[in-house]
């Protein structure tokens, strides 16, 4: 636990003068750029999910199904 501990603070420092010195700066817009993709993507996708179920559909794939029990 005390490495971990040791490693955390290690690692939050040399992080801190990275971004202080404007190192970072690539990491953080290629970061920005994938989650804006992402989240776009899934918008797409929530979008062309919401116009592909139709209620007709919806009822035609209910009807099928069994609402009785089966007796034997």
């Amino acid at each position: 636990m005390i490495r971990t501990l040791i490693f955390g603070a290690i690692a939050g420092y040399v992080g801190k003068k990275l971004y202080d010195e404007g190192k970072l700066t690539e990491f953080r817009d290629d970061l920005v750029a994938r989650y804006n993709q992402a989240r776009s993507d899934l918008e797409d996708r929530k979008h062309e999910g919401a116009s592909t179920a139709t209620p007709a559909a919806v009822a035609a794939t209910t009807a099928n199904t069994p609402t009785a029990p089966l007796v034997s």
